[in-house]
């Protein structure tokens, strides 16, 4: 029961973050704002709302051992199964110049956590200092505040702007403003109580059948908070808009890592332990994987899709036995 709970939180935090995001695009086109900052602000930041609820909800309880696992699951799922699947449906042909600084990034800020947990882990101090995670989320900001200018200046195209999002904007079906702002309150709330309906039973579950959070949190919520990005990712996919499935995965991404688990650590610094250590290598792995099938042929293959398939079952079987 306690896991259908768990299943059925992240199924309320989904439809909320629908929601809010829709009725937020109405409310911010009534307000004249521009669809592009819509596009990389709301909807971008929006459809990882759960990732966000989740980790954040987690880390103010005490288990930034969560935190960190449900961004690293969700990561590990969003790199490896999803642009793994579409690759496998039609190989994806990489735009460096519109997705090499943002693939850096991931790959950088990914490697560069993991070298602070690693020389972390090597003297007394068992958690990462808060001033990381504030790093983490400054970093963010920057980065979000430079694509705005570019993409606001019209240096970047609409095409590589909805790159950064998970959907397109929508259009203003005519809905009054103050029905979209009862929508964006009434989306918010869904937010929240899908949030804590999720953690409070993953620590149910956790102390009742003797699972690490870790688990849960690489597994059932990792996987299951990206399942919008992977039915979207598909049907882009099968639109024949592979590219933005892995920009999409990319803008996730940097958001995940920064952005969340950034203000997740500076709330409940992350600790730092053999598991921790071993997940975000895993990951790390997986990014400079990727990396290299986008550098060396500028192209994912099918081969290399099936690859990336491989690894990540084969990571979550390790998860499992171990």
């Amino acid at each position: 029961m306690n896991i259908l709970i768990l299943i059925a939180g992240i199924a309320i935090l989904i439809a909320g973050a629908e929601i809010f995001v829709n009725s937020s695009v109405i409310v911010a086109k009534k307000l004249k704002i521009p669809t592009v900052v819509i596009a990389l602000t709301i909807i971008a930041i929006g459809t990882s709302a759960p990732e966000t609820i989740i980790s954040i909800t987690a880390s103010a309880r005490g288990h930034s051992e969560l935190s960190l696992s449900n961004i690293v699951g969700s990561n590990f799922f969003n790199l490896l199964f999803i642009i793994g699947v579409c690759a496998l449906i039609k190989p994806i042909k990489v735009k460096l110049k519109e997705m090499g600084p943002e693939a850096w990034l991931m790959v950088g800020s990914t490697v560069v956590l993991f070298l602070i947990m690693l020389v972390i882990s090597f003297f007394t101090s068992d958690t990462v200092p808060r001033i990381v995670g504030i790093v983490m989320t400054l970093t963010f900001i920057v980065y979000l505040a430079l694509l705005l200018r570019h993409a606001l200046q019209g240096q970047r195209s609409h095409e590589h702007v909805t790159h950064r999002t998970s959907v397109e904007v929508p259009h203003d079906e005519g809905k009054p403003v103050w029905l979209a702002i009862l929508g964006v309150i009434f989306g918010l709330g869904i937010i929240l109580f899908g949030g804590e309906l999720t953690v409070s039973h993953a620590e149910i579950i956790a102390e009742e059948y003797s699972v690490p959070p870790r688990i849960i949190g690489l597994t059932i919520i990792g996987a299951g908070t990206s399942l919008p990005e992977l039915v979207i990712c598909i049907i882009a996919c099968k639109k024949r808009e592979s590219g933005m499935a892995l920009g999409t995965v990319i803008g996730t991404n940097i958001y995940n890592f920064l952005f969340i688990l950034g203000i997740a650590g500076t709330i409940d610094p992350l600790l730092v332990n053999s598991s921790q250590l071993f997940d975000l290598g895993a990951l790390t792995v997986g990014n400079i994987a990727v990396m290299v099938f986008i550098l060396t042929r500028k192209v994912i293959t099918r081969v290399e899709g099936a690859f990336m398939l491989a690894l990540y079952l084969g990571y979550m079987a390790y998860v499992f036995i171990s």
